[in-house]
């Protein structure tokens, strides 16, 4: 088997993927890297949880001159949750690589931090197409020196009817760079984006095992008004924190929620229709155990990365095989064992039994859930509440600030402090549910790293 060394990764990339306890590449990285980091054009087709975001990611970040202070790589993606997520992964990857800057601009992120933020330009810029066109459209962006362009998702751009703005954003670009297209599939819209944007491209390919074999997919028959007591008792059975249930629509997940709910789950929704503020606020929540499980549309099925996710519920098959394995795609990444459970009704098993990639390897009982209890009290994983503190990366605040403030003023033990996520303009820490108003409190009235700063609790 190939490694990374063999791949000519530069020493700092391969040190930082050795701390990640990524050893050996995965298909779509053995095939990619090396064209890549040979200046050629790229259309790869490869499915969700292949390890994509590090096939394009390693090369782009090893041809960055960190010296040059100007946006040398574009990366386009269809939302605001996988630009995040992109600008995470990546920032993850260039830890040992100095004065790098990698930047993500979209929706629902304040403007006017973007513009300002141009005055020392980031050499690795990640961005949804409308955003972009914004910029461009303003005069705040300049893409003159880009060499390197990403289109992540290329089908979920082109299904989100962002064409013209691709277009707007190729244009501005110079005519000599590389372009890198990855594609869940291959429809005819992006076969006609890879003739009109890419040079000569090589293709690639890595799809022939969409599910990874360490996933372990479990079928449940239920009927369609059992459904959400069988949801109600599988959680009861499973009894862990992190589980995303996936659904069709915007009500659904509102209903679903509203359900788990009055069963004492500790559930939040995530799904188009929520500002986005309160899309970030329910993410991290689920991300910092506050939040046991996490009811979805296919908003989350792509750009969802969750260290560790274990266990995903197909509450509701969605209209395609595709579909189906994108969701249980967020589970069995980096060689992880995961689980994918599916409720399927009556309705359901026809277009189940035609999907030729999805085999269940189990099927359990409905009966032994349908008389399972959700307990009436929140079990030992959902013990953190969320304070919110109004204060972030802008401010100099750093994780390290907020453990000393909660040790100092709150009488807390380090091994007491849940995950701290510090933002630009706002942080999040979990600690003990029940001694979080008090926490709070002590928080709001004495000072974190010597100022004062409101502190509140998360509902």
């Amino acid at each position: 088997m190939p490694t990374f060394k063999d791949l000519q990764l530069r020493p700092a990339l391969l040190q930082r993927l050795q701390e990640l306890n990524y050893h050996t590449p995965t298909s779509i990285q053995e095939a990619a890297i090396p064209f890549i980091l040979a200046g050629s054009d790229i259309a790869g087709q490869a499915e969700t949880g292949s390890g994509k975001t590090a096939a394009y990611g390693l090369p782009v970040l090893q041809s960055i001159n960190t010296d040059l202070q100007q946006i040398q790589a574009l990366v386009v993606v269809p939302t605001r949750e996988l630009a995040v997520q992109v600008r995470h992964e990546l920032k993850q990857y260039a830890q040992q690589l100095p004065n790098l800057k990698i930047s993500a601009f979209y929706g629902g992120h304040a403007f006017s931090q973007e513009r300002a933020s141009l005055a020392f330009p980031p050499q690795v810029l990640v961005g949804t197409p409308g955003r972009l066109v914004d910029h461009l459209n303003r005069k705040t962006l300049t893409l003159g020196q880009v060499k390197q362009l990403v289109l992540d998702e290329a089908d979920k751009l082109l299904e989100m009817g962002f064409q013209e703005e691709l277009d707007q954003i190729i244009d501005a670009l110079p005519q000599k760079r590389q372009v890198i297209l990855f594609s869940a599939t291959m429809p005819e819209p992006v076969k006609e984006l890879i003739a009109d944007s890419l040079q000569e491209p090589q293709f690639i390919e890595a799809t022939a095992n969409a599910i990874p074999g360490q996933v372990k997919l479990i079928g449940i028959k239920v009927e369609q008004q059992e459904k959400q007591a069988i949801l109600s008792g599988l959680l009861r059975t499973l009894q862990q924190p992190g589980i995303v249930v996936f659904v069709n629509t915007r009500k659904a997940a509102d209903d679903v929620t509203d359900y788990l709910q009055t069963q004492q789950v500790a559930a939040k929704a995530l799904h188009g229709g929520m500002e986005q503020q309160d899309r970030d606020r329910a993410m991290t929540l689920f991300r910092n155990g506050t939040t046991n499980v996490l009811v979805a549309s296919d908003l989350a099925a792509r750009g969802l990365d969750i260290a560790n996710l274990a266990t995903i519920i197909q509450y509701e098959l969605p209209d395609n095989e595709a579909a189906f394995l994108h969701r249980s795609g967020r589970t069995g990444r980096a060689g992880k064992s995961g689980t994918v459970y599916t409720l399927i009704s009556t309705q359901d098993e026809r277009q189940f039994r035609d999907w030729k990639q999805t085999q269940i390897d189990e099927w359990l009982p409905a009966d032994r859930l349908k008389n399972q209890q959700v307990q009436k009290t929140q079990p030992a994983a959902t013990a953190f509440a969320t304070l919110h503190i109004n204060a972030g990366r802008k401010d100099k605040l750093s994780p390290r600030d907020i453990v000393g403030a909660l040790i100092a003023e709150g009488g807390l033990k380090a091994n007491e402090i849940g995950k701290i996520e510090v933002q630009d303009r706002q942080s999040f820490v979990a600690v003990p549910g029940d001694q979080a108003n008090v926490l709070a409190g002590k928080l709001s009235n004495g000072k974190i790293k010597g100022r004062k700063y409101k502190v509140t609790l998360v509902r």
